[in-house]
């Protein structure tokens, strides 16, 4: 919290509604101010490469805040300074003394949009690693490279720390060799590893990383055709595959490569490796491709179910005396693509009933678990019974209905067909394939994306951050962003809430807004947007006509 948010909160304390996050206002006779020195030249972004290959790495001015935390306790962001020539770096912070004892250690994340939560329990922060990322020509996209420091730990609580940051991330740089694309323009590249690679991370004591909701695709977002950099979790890919796809305007280019033994990404260290694109040719029109993770569910989406062999796909309802179930139909998988799905039952993605569900509607309805029986119905509207939790593990999916005696889809090889069962190991597994559009190019932006001060850009609604007069507050109540403008003057407030950070663009979001100045609610609504655009950790939300709000994650 800066230095002006006490004094505001509390000349908002008078509105009714206001929230004055009692939980973040700590008595000041308990709270000590830390100076912190960042001196190693081994640090921050820039990649540029020495005669002898070495990557020298310095703070950038893009550096402007970061995390700290005094024993894994509340986290305190800062604003950094950085030295004229990048190698070393200043911040400062105030701590809850009171609430901390010895042995003091501190933990810094950078930057501190990487950076979700802290679990004292686990002795761990929850990071983010961006599945979405915009490189430069010559280095990695700033916001997904993750930096940490653990100052040693002391018997006394100090005035000044020195900090070693070094890098929790690891780098690649794709040479893309022989790539044809003569007229055609490059709008991004789709990299899907068989290993989890980015997504939510726990960063632990010992300085490892695991599993908190990682995922299997980098999407970069780009126009170059070579020399492609990225930033990843530290990962062994020995004998792992990488399927690589050329998004572009004359269609898409997909290669897919298995990295040999002994290949891994380390963190703090570029891996370069090429992929010989020669005699790609270009894919046009609707393709599908395997769902590698979640977080690539989209509603809206067009989907296929195949079973866990790839050779046959769900096909049109039937019955066995009076049991439903779905047809199997062949569909041919190249080079790990569906051009034609041929006879096979498309289904559109659409919100279950109930939180973190999925519906899948075909041409004749909703695909339904049964009430009795292995069944798989399908059913005119969305209920319990056509609700799914969908997971990956792997290349297969799992999907188990809310509501049914038999609750999980899967393949009957024996008495061929597509159903339901009463465990996830009864029968065979399936595999969900996702419609990518090759033909088209990059979408325009929206018309909200020519603004740049956070803020809210509403009819009836307009307000934009004013520098040196407002103050931004951010809080995750239930792991959802709330942003907050203050003005303490004008008894001003502009809350912004539930916009879940893990969101990405096209992704579709709900958010609330309150509006408020004096005592008069000027506005109090939910508006269903779409992430529009990313850029670090500001994000564009919009409704695709120059409405919507800009946030800092």
């Amino acid at each position: 919290m800066n230095k002006y948010c006490l004094a505001a909160l509390s000349a908002l304390a008078i509105l009714a509604g206001c929230r004055t996050q009692e939980q973040e206002i700590q008595d000041s006779s308990s709270r000590k101010t830390v100076r912190f020195h960042a001196e190693t030249a081994d640090t921050r972004t820039a990649f540029a490469e020495s005669v002898n290959g070495v990557y020298e790495t310095l703070w950038t001015g893009n550096d402007r805040e970061i995390l700290l935390s005094l024993n894994y306790g509340k986290a305190e962001e800062s604003a950094v300074k950085v030295s004229a020539d990048g190698r070393t770096a200043s911040f400062e912070a105030a701590f809850d003394a009171a609430a901390a004892s010895a042995p003091y250690t501190f933990y810094a994340v950078s930057p501190a949009s990487a950076a979700r939560a802290i679990s004292p329990s686990r002795k761990a922060w929850s990071v983010s690693i961006a599945a979405e990322q915009t490189p430069s020509a010559l280095s990695v996209d700033e916001a997904a490279q993750l930096l940490v420091a653990k100052s040693a730990a002391g018997a006394q609580l100090p005035d000044e720390v020195a900090l070693h940051f070094s890098h929790l991330t690891a780098y690649g740089r794709i040479s893309l060799r022989n790539l044809e694309l003569g007229d055609a323009k490059v709008h991004k590249v789709e990299l899907s590893f068989s290993t989890p690679v980015v997504g939510e991370w726990y960063w632990g004591e010992d300085g490892t990383l695991t599993s908190n909701g990682d995922s299997h695709t980098i999407t970069l977002h780009t126009d170059a055709s070579d020399d492609l950099w990225f930033a990843c979790a530290p990962v062994d890919v020995s004998g792992q595959t990488l399927k690589l796809v050329v998004f572009t305007d004359h269609g898409n280019l997909m290669k897919e490569i298995t990295f040999p033994e002994g290949r891994s990404f380390a963190s703090g260290k570029v891996a370069r490796f090429s992929v010989n694109m020669a005699g790609v040719e270009f894919v046009k029109g609707s393709i599908y491709v395997p769902l590698t993770d979640v977080s690539l569910l989209k509603e809206g989406g067009k989907y296929l179910i195949l079973n866990s062999d790839q050779t046959y796909a769900l096909g049109p309802q039937s019955t066995s005396g009076n049991t439903p179930y779905r047809e199997r139909v062949r569909v041919t998988v190249e080079d790990g693509v569906i051009v034609d799905p041929g006879d096979a039952e498309v289904l559109e993605l659409r919100r279950g009933v109930s939180e973190g569900t999925w519906s899948f509607h075909s041409a004749s309805g909703y695909l339904a678990a049964g009430k009795t029986g292995n069944a798989l119905r399908t059913i005119a509207g969305r209920s319990d019974y056509s609700s799914w939790v969908v997971s990956i593990s792997g290349k297969e999916a799992k999907m188990q209905a809310q509501k049914g005696e038999s609750t999980y889809l899967r393949y009957n090889a024996s008495s061929p067909r597509f159903s339901c069962y009463s465990s996830a190991s009864s029968q065979k597994g399936i595999i969900l394939y996702r419609m990518v559009d090759s033909e088209t190019g990059a979408v325009e932006d929206d018309p909200l994306t020519a603004q740049s001060e956070y803020g809210c850009y509403m009819k009836g609604a307009e307000r934009k951050y004013v520098k040196g007069v407002d103050q931004i507050l951010r809080s995750y109540p239930d792991g959802k962003l709330e942003f907050v403008i203050l003005n303490a003057q004008a008894k001003e407030q502009l809350v912004i809430s539930g916009f879940d950070p893990a969101l990405r663009k096209d992704d579709l979001a709900t958010v609330s807004v309150r509006y408020r100045k004096g005592f008069n609610m000027l506005a109090e609504e939910t508006y269903a947007l779409k992430v529009v655009k990313e850029d670090g950790p500001t994000v564009w939300l919009g409704d695709g006509s120059g409405q919507g709000f800009i946030l800092k994650k």
